[in-house]
């Protein structure tokens, strides 16, 4: 059996297991199943052991480290760990050697947690696959012909799995919501600047990236609010001004929220047996007593949103690129294809606008976000999809930009699901992803988007789904006999 990380730390508490079993049986599943999935990419065991065993001696003396306490963790390859590389893939940072921890490793350590290995990524973190010229390709375990998401794709699997307790992951394009949503768990991705990302940039780059946001990828949706609860707080260069101040929500049941259902979009085209899906879902909540809303939405243009988005992704992601750099990222878009001028072309000229133009776009973001804020004066939840269905096929090779993939029969640029991505993460809102059902035997989610710092309202639904509806489902070949 599969555990949650809540449940294990209730286990070693009680005397039922220790740290060391614990550790044990994760390793023993990784020795199974990681040959095949290829998702935990580096370990210290010798280390964890000898942590698991502290923590052991501790709780026999009655003393505990925190709520995580002996719980063994991974973390996703990019958020440094001391002892180990930090390459984000890329080929020339192999030896990278980090030797401090990332605020995230810090605060999971803090609260028992022992963190133990690393998990895959794609290069420089910017695809929904993870694959890279050092550690290889990671494959999803509810069909290893395809994709386990990404960029937190390691991460997702190895929480799917049993390789790990828990995870953090980041998202700037839904890099903890995809994976979360391809592998069947749960992930959250938190109000913009709420959990500190220091330890999750290049060597000598301090500056907190626009969009990007770090947060936990659970089993659980109890998981999902503990590990939010440990790691957020701001980072050492805000903690001098502010700490989280985020509204409580202690709702428990469905029938207490008020939920706007967006099937869809005609600027990002979705599967419509996930569609299909989603709104049977939406019929499930509202059986379970949950106000559902189907023919409002925020006032905003989805066009002029989604090339808002794009934009300003790229001019984030721009941060260490020189001039030759930028002008070598727009270079292929020069005669390419409509479609992908529209997504990949509107992307990369964000790296080269002038500071006077992100002003502008920056203006026109909190416009829309205050859209966003006026439509949940009175609306808890916008329920919308994912992505544009169940994880696709991999397909590593070329520029992400220009790979296809077929929705309802047609071929899709595959990365026209970034729109689902920007919808709620460029104006920095908080959005949870469960488990809801399965496709053709893949799992398929939920995105749950709430209002500004309403973080525990996007939990508090996720938990009462979980407890209600529908909860985690190990993929098959996790399980033993």
């Amino acid at each position: 059996m599969i555990r949650s990380a809540t449940q294990i730390a209730a286990d070693i508490r009680t005397g039922a297991t220790t740290a060391v079993q614990e550790l044990e049986t994760v390793f023993a599943q990784i020795d199974r199943i990681n040959p095949t999935l290829n998702a935990v990419i580096w370990q210290d065991r010798a280390g964890a052991m000898a942590e698991a065993q502290k923590c052991d001696a501790e709780q026999a003396a009655g003393n505990r480290r925190g709520p995580l306490h002996g719980v063994p963790i991974t973390v996703k390859e990019s958020f440094d760990l001391a002892g180990s590389p930090t390459t984000l893939g890329i080929p020339e940072l192999r030896d990278n050697i980090r030797h401090t921890d990332s605020d995230a490793v810090k605060r999971y350590r803090a609260a028992g947690g022992i963190v133990f290995g690393k998990t895959n990524v794609p290069l420089k973190l910017v695809e929904w696959q993870s694959f890279n010229e050092i550690y290889g390709s990671t494959s999803n375990p509810w069909d290893i012909t395809r994709t386990p998401g990404g960029s937190s794709g390691g991460s997702g699997v190895a929480v799917a799995t049993g390789m790990s307790a828990l995870e953090v992951g980041s998202d700037i394009g839904s890099s903890i919501r995809n994976p979360a949503h391809f592998n069947g768990v749960f992930g959250l991705k938190p109000t913009w600047g709420v959990v500190s990302k220091v330890g999750h940039t290049l060597e000598g780059w301090y500056g907190d990236v626009d969009i990007a946001v770090a947060g936990p990828i659970a089993r659980s949706a109890q998981d999902l609010s503990l590990a939010f609860d440990i790691l957020s707080g701001p980072s050492r260069y805000d903690a001098s001004l502010w700490q989280p101040a985020l509204p409580a929500d202690t709702r428990r049941n469905l029938s207490e929220f008020k939920v706007a259902l967006m099937p869809g979009d005609p600027a990002s085209p979705v599967d419509t047996r996930y569609l299909d899906t989603l709104v049977t879902f939406a019929d499930q909540l509202e059986s379970a007593g949950a106000t559902v809303i189907r023919d409002r939405l925020p006032d905003i243009d989805s066009e002029a949103h989604f090339t808002l988005y794009l934009k300003l992704l790229g001019a984030a992601l721009s941060f260490g690129m020189t001039d030759a750099d930028a002008a070598a990222a727009v270079a292929p878009y020069a005669d390419a294809p409509d479609d992908v001028k529209r997504i990949g072309g509107t992307r990369m000229s964000g790296t080269q606008m002038s500071h006077r133009e992100w002003l502008t776009l920056d203006n026109q973001r909190r416009i829309a976000r205050m859209a966003f804020d006026a439509f949940f004066e009175d609306v808890d939840i916008i329920l919308a999809p994912v992505a544009s269905g169940p994880a696709f096929v991999k397909d590593e090779k070329g520029l992400r930009a220009f790979r296809r993939i077929p929705i309802n029969n047609v071929q899709q640029l595959e990365n026209t699901e970034l729109f689902w991505s920007g919808y709620s993460g460029v104006v920095g809102l908080p959005s949870s992803v469960g488990p809801m059902a399965q496709i053709g035997g893949l799992p398929v989610g939920y995105q749950a988007i709430g209002g500004h710092g309403r973080d525990h309202t996007c939990l508090a639904f996720t938990r009462a789904v979980e407890r209600e509806i529908v909860g985690y489902t190990p993929p098959p070949m996790a399980l033993t006999d």
